[in-house]
C-alpha cells in the first residue's frame, strides 16, 4: 500500500496537469438558477471619458445634470465633464500637446475648420452604429456636420434668432399677439414708437450681423455660393435686407446703439420688440423683467421665412492611439445625450433632434416648445474651413451702415464682398480640398 501512495498517486498528478493543459478537462460550474441568467462579461472594463465644452454660463449646471444621469445609467462608462472658457484657445493648445478629450462640443461653423485643422475626426462608422441618420433632423443643421463628404459631428441642439416683446406694452396699444409678417411688425413697431417708448430697438453692434444675414435669406439672398469660394451678399437682395433694416433703425429705434444696449431699454420697459439670440430667454421674459416679458419665432418680413441659428455639435478630436473601447463608450454617450436633450431645452437651446422635439416633455416646455417651430427655417454657413474669416467684412460693413459712418449700402457690401473673397481665396490655398491625414 505504501508502495502504491509512493508512484501511483504523482503518476496520476501529473496526468491530471497533462490532461487540463490540452483542455480534456473542464472545471465544473454552477448551472444557474431557474429565471437567472450568467453575467455578461464587459472586456473593455471601465472607460473614462473625458467630455469638453464651452458651457461657462447658466446652462452648465443643465449639462452637468446630463451628465450625471448617463453616468448612473451607464456603470461600465463614466464621463467628466469640463467646460472651459477661452474654449477654442484651450482645444488647439490640447490638439497640439495630444491632450484632447475623448469628447467635445464644437460650434456648427467651427466644424470643417476644426477639421482641416486635424482636430477632429470623422466619425462615419460610429454614427452608422449608433443608428442616428440625417431623417431625425432639419437639412441645414445635418449639413454643417459633414466636411469634405465625411461626417465630423451630431447636432446636439439649435439656437435660433428669436423676437423678444413686451407684452404689456402691445395690450396697452391693442395687440393681443406678437407679429407673424412685415404688416403686422410695422402696425406695433409704428404705435409703440412714442416720446416714451419705441416699438423696435435695433443695436449697430452684435447681434446686427446676424439679424442682416437673416433678413439676406429673407429677402432670396445668400451669404455665399453654393460652394463658400464667394461671397454674394452683395446682392440686389443684400441690399434690400440692410436697408429694410436701417429704415426699422430711422423710423423705430433710437440710433447709434451699443452692444446690449437695445437690451437693457428693452428690459427698461421702455421697448415694445427687440430680435437677439434665444440665449437671451431668462435674462430679458420671466423673473428676468418687471413686465410681461414673452419670446416667440421671428416673423417673417421677406417674400421667404429664414431664421438665422447657430448650433452646438457633438464630435470626437483626433487622438494619436485610437482606443476602441473609448469610441464605443464614446458612442453611447453622444446617443444618450441626443436622446435625453429635453433636458438640454431647459437651459434655453432648441433639441435638434425632431423626434426629442415631437416629445410631450418638450411641447410642455414654453417659451422653447413656440420658437422650435422656426428652426425648421434655420441656415448655417458652407462646410468650408475657415469660412468665419470672411464674415469679418461683413461685420464691419453691417455696423458702419447702422451706425452712420456709411451711407452707402451697395458699396459698403461690395467692399466687404471683395475683401472676403480675398479672405475665401486665401483659405482655400491654405486649407485645400479636404482634411489632410495628421
Amino acid at each position: 500500500m505504501k508502495l502504491f501512495s509512493r508512484y501511483f498517486l504523482p503518476i496520476m498528478l501529473i496526468l491530471s496537469i497533462l490532461l487540463t493543459a490540452c483542455g480534456s478537462t473542464t472545471t465544473p460550474t454552477a448551472a444557474p438558477q431557474t429565471g437567472e441568467q450568467p453575467a455578461e462579461q464587459n472586456a473593455c472594463g471601465k472607460v473614462e471619458l473625458q467630455y469638453w465644452n464651452p458651457f461657462t454660463g447658466p446652462d452648465g449646471p443643465y449639462m452637468g445634470e446630463m451628465v450625471e444621469a448617463f453616468n448612473a445609467s451607464h456603470p461600465d462608462i463614466h464621463v467628466t465633464m469640463t467646460s472651459q472658457g477661452e474654449y477654442y484657445t484651450q482645444i488647439s493648445t490640447a490638439a497640439a500637446a495630444d491632450t484632447l478629450p475623448d469628447v467635445a462640443i464644437i460650434h456648427a461653423d467651427q466644424v470643417a475648420t476644426l477639421a482641416f485643422r486635424n482636430v477632429l475626426r470623422p466619425i462615419d462608422d460610429l454614427v452608422a452604429e449608433m443608428g442616428l441618420s440625417g431623417d431625425d433632423y432639419p437639412e441645414a443643421v445635418w449639413a454643417a456636420g459633414e466636411v469634405a463628404g465625411h461626417r465630423y459631428s451630431i447636432p446636439l441642439d439649435i439656437h435660433p434668432m428669436t423676437m423678444f416683446y413686451n407684452a404689456d406694452l402691445l395690450k396697452s396699444a391693442g395687440f393681443e399677439n406678437p407679429p407673424a409678417n412685415a404688416e403686422e411688425f410695422e402696425a406695433i413697431a409704428a404705435a409703440l414708437t412714442t416720446e416714451e417708448t419705441k416699438g423696435f430697438d435695433i443695436t449697430g453692434g452684435f447681434p446686427v450681423q446676424q439679424i442682416f444675414q437673416q433678413m439676406l435669406h429673407q429677402f432670396g439672398g445668400t451669404e455665399f455660393n453654393e460652394d463658400g469660394t464667394q461671397a454674394t451678399w452683395n446682392s440686389e437682395a443684400g441690399v434690400k435686407a440692410l436697408q429694410w433694416m436701417k429704415d426699422m433703425q430711422n423710423k423705430y429705434s433710437a440710433p447709434n446703439l451699443e452692444v446690449d444696449a437695445e437690451l437693457n431699454a428693452f428690459k427698461a420697459g421702455t421697448v415694445a420688440m427687440i430680435w437677439n439670440g434665444i440665449w437671451q430667454t431668462t435674462n430679458v421674459t420671466g423673473e428676468g423683467v418687471e413686465f410681461d416679458g414673452r419670446a416667440t419665432s421671428v416673423p417673417q418680413i421677406g417674400p421667404y421665412m429664414a431664421v438665422w441659428a447657430g448650433s452646438h455639435q457633438f464630435t470626437m478630436p483626433v487622438h494619436k492611439n485610437i482606443d476602441p473601447c473609448k469610441d464605443k463608450a464614446a458612442a453611447e454617450f453622444i446617443k444618450y445625450m441626443v436622446a435625453n436633450s429635453v433636458t438640454w431645452a431647459k437651459a434655453g437651446q432648441i433639441p435638434a433632434s425632431k423626434s426629442v422635439r415631437q416629445s410631450a416633455e418638450f411641447l410642455a416646455i414654453e417659451p422653447q416648445a413656440s420658437i422650435a417651430k422656426s428652426v425648421d427655417y434655420a441656415f448655417f454657413p458652407p462646410a468650408v474651413p475657415g469660412i468665419t474669416d470672411a464674415f469679418g467684412p461683413l461685420g464691419e460693413a453691417v455696423g458702419a451702415v447702422m451706425n452712420g459712418t456709411a451711407t452707402d449700402i451697395k458699396a459698403a457690401l461690395d467692399d466687404a464682398a471683395k475683401r472676403a473673397n480675398e479672405i475665401l481665396a486665401q483659405n482655400k490655398a491654405t486649407y485645400g480640398d479636404a482634411p489632410k491625414a495628421p
